[in-house]
């Protein structure tokens, strides 16, 4: 026996593609300065769910319909902090987005990655909250609320404010701390501007109402169900983030360096980003005591991310905005679809002035513009994830510098943008409508990628890290109250 020769690496196999190398648990941060410093990948997808659910379609639906409808989005929420949770559980186990993981179960990456890439881009490449954000823009320049007759300034406002998305994503640095300051930002200003304006205008009984919203589970508005399907199962996918949520914020959890994923690398930027080669495969732990402290050291800290930001941020940001639409909107009426971002600024000029008009247009467009760069960045980040793990040969290319893979999906992403607005000219489809459309299909991808999910931590996570089957349970449950509103849609637009 040659002593010289050293024993092969240990290696797990977790269903189709590359085995994962084994290595030591990291030590999670210990003290509050270590774990500040973590923390925050669920300000990035929260700062998304609040542009997209609750400053927009959270509040068009409650006043339509009442806001007995909420308790969807209290159900809607719940779910999805168990699903974050499992997302980064298969992370922190091997150092692996989620989106690696599904595209190693059969019949393979071939399969699941054109599918992935596919559901990517029908569910969040649309630019509709750059759109949304637009009106905000046309609106202050016309000093009125923009109608369906300032289409074309609409329709050219969000094409630029979309491209200079892509031109932030492409010069930012490294691309999670860009994203994570500008949502802390966006969440502290917002979040204060929306309390003091709820503590001037909204009275209690109708806070009241909106917070008892929240428990009317089963409740129903009283008209045919197929016409608010659209609207209800808009909120039901984007109340609390919409679809691929879970994927990517197990993404940034890579990024950020939690548990495992101190092994994998990052996504960096090609101007001002430094050339890091992202690991095609992840790494696992072997199960002791030691590793078994550890790992629960790094679930507390996964809960207060989770819990401590996005759950508790999500019910948040839909009780300030819906107490405030409902009390400034009759009941019942039908918001303009023209003036997404500002449709509640020519009420409040009526009670406080150009203060307010001009106040509820810089939140509307600040929301709906970072709500618009998250999405972006996370369709480039999840696309690139997929084509880094399906494709060997792209990664030979690239030298293992996934920029070289980051950026020409930015570059089509600006041509999809073009597309996308002569699309919405044509066939005149204004910013709300289109933004229900799309957290729609939150409603079909939602089902798939947690069925993957639970699949995966239930079969190849040891026995001691799996989720329990409480959990799993209710996931499964999820999956039909997701699937139902998907239905629901598809009949109403048959209809």
């Amino acid at each position: 026996m040659d002593r010289n020769r050293e024993d092969p690496q240990p290696q797990i196999v977790i269903g189709r593609g590359p085995p994962l190398k084994v290595a030591d648990l990291p030590r999670p941060p210990s003290g509050w300065v270590e774990i500040a410093r973590i923390i925050g990948p669920s300000v990035i997808v929260l700062g998304m769910g609040i542009g997209a659910g609750e400053w927009l379609l959270a509040p068009v639906a409650a006043v339509k319909f009442g806001t007995s409808i909420l308790w969807i989005a209290t159900i809607a929420i719940v779910l999805q902090t168990l699903a974050f949770m499992e997302a980064v559980r298969y992370t922190m186990y091997t150092g692996e987005p989620l989106t690696t993981g599904i595209m190693r179960l059969k019949p393979g990456p071939l399969f699941w990655g054109p599918l992935l890439l596919a559901l990517l881009v029908l569910s969040l490449g649309w630019p509709v909250w750059a759109f949304g954000a637009a009106t905000a823009v046309v609106s202050a320049y016309l000093g009125r609320l923009s109608g369906a007759d300032d289409v074309n300034l609409v329709v050219v406002a969000g094409f630029l404010l979309a491209m200079t998305v892509l031109a932030i994503l492409a010069f930012g640095g490294v691309v999670v701390k860009a994203l994570e300051l500008a949502e802390w930002i966006m969440m502290f200003f917002v979040l204060a501007t929306l309390i003091v304006l709820v503590a001037l205008v909204v009275p209690g009984s109708k806070l009241i109402d909106v917070v008892g919203g929240f428990a009317s589970f089963g409740s129903l508005p009283s008209v045919d169900i197929l016409s608010a399907a659209v609207l209800l199962g808009a909120v039901a996918g984007y109340a609390g983030a919409g679809s691929f949520a879970n994927t990517v914020l197990s993404s940034y959890y890579r990024d950020k360096g939690f548990a495992m994923g101190r092994y994998s690398g990052a996504i960096t930027t090609i101007v001002g980003g430094a050339s890091i080669t992202l690991a095609s495969s992840g790494a696992v732990f072997q199960v002791s005591e030691e590793s078994l402290r550890r790992w629960r050291g790094w679930m507390r800290i996964a809960i207060l991310d989770i819990v401590g930001i996005f759950t508790l941020g999500s019910f948040l940001g839909i009780l300030l905005p819906v107490s405030l639409a409902v009390t400034l909107i009759p009941q019942g009426s039908d918001i303009s679809g023209w003036a997404a971002a500002a449709y509640q600024a020519g009420e409040l000029r009526k009670l406080m002035g150009f203060a307010g008009w001009a106040l509820v247009l810089i939140l509307g467009f600040w929301i709906l513009y970072s709500t618009q760069m998250g999405l972006m960045e996370l369709v480039a980040r999840t696309a690139t994830d997929i084509l880094w793990t399906m494709s060997p040969k792209l990664r030979e290319l690239a030298r293992g510098d996934v920029r070289l893979a980051y950026y020409p999906i930015l570059a089509f992403m600006a041509l999809w943008v073009a597309l996308s607005f002569i699309l919405f000219h044509k066939f005149k489809v204004n910013p709300v409508l289109a933004s229900a459309l799309v957290a729609n299909m939150s409603n079909i991808v939602y089902p798939l990628t947690v069925l993957a999910n639970i699949y995966l931590n239930n079969k190849y996570l040891p026995k001691e890290i799996r989720p329990s089957p409480l959990i799993t349970v209710t996931l499964l449950l999820g999956c039909l109250f997701w699937l139902t509103f998907f239905v629901l849609f598809l009949r109403s637009l048959i209809g």
